[in-house]
């Protein structure tokens, strides 16, 4: 039994529950803002709660928070991590994946929109290999990166990151020989 063969298949989607979540807190946070500015210039909390133009902006901000435009061939969720490679739904909807062995670099950016960088150490042996013109997406700041944004995701940011510091290399260990 290798250590890879203990390793689960973990599926990341996103979740409607955490959007509504989101959206819900958002929105709350928005009111509770009116009623503070209300209060401290002295008129009623609810003043201007129910003005149609707060609202208006309100849910057209909160739904382009909602749904991030696409740019280019963006991968998207979902994002599936196997025993063996790391695979995302790649342009056209089908499955990009990358081994574990091919992966330079994956990181988490971003608080507010976060977003899973992958960078394979050998774009060629991604499977399947993409064009090279499949590879320009907006936002990229290296050429073969693959950005996966990461709103709304479950089971959550949290469990990503260990198990992405589980399956791959760390920095510490790149440099140490192996006993």
């Amino acid at each position: 039994m290798t250590a890879a063969d203990d390793l689960p298949t973990i599926e990341f989607r996103r979740s409607r529950g955490r959007q509504v979540g989101f959206l819900t807190a958002a929105v709350l946070a928005a009111a509770l803002a009116v009623a503070v500015v209300n209060l401290v210039s002295g008129d009623p909390w609810w003043d201007g709660l129910w003005t149609p133009a707060l609202w208006i902006l309100a849910l057209g901000l909160l739904r382009g928070a909602a749904r991030p435009s696409p740019a280019g061939h963006q991968p998207q969720l979902p994002l599936r991590l196997t025993a063996d490679q790391l695979e995302v739904t790649g342009p056209g909807g089908r499955t990009l994946a990358v081994g574990w062995s091919n992966v330079a670099r994956a990181e988490i950016t971003g608080r507010l929109y976060p977003v899973l960088v992958i960078e394979p150490a050998d774009p060629e042996r991604t499977i399947p290999p993409l064009a090279r013109w499949e590879w320009a997406v907006t936002g990229q700041s290296r050429p073969y990166e693959i950005r996966v944004p990461l709103a709304y995701l479950s089971p959550g940011r949290d469990l990503l990151r260990r198990e992405l510091a589980r399956r791959l290399p760390g920095p510490a260990d790149a440099g140490r020989p192996a006993r």
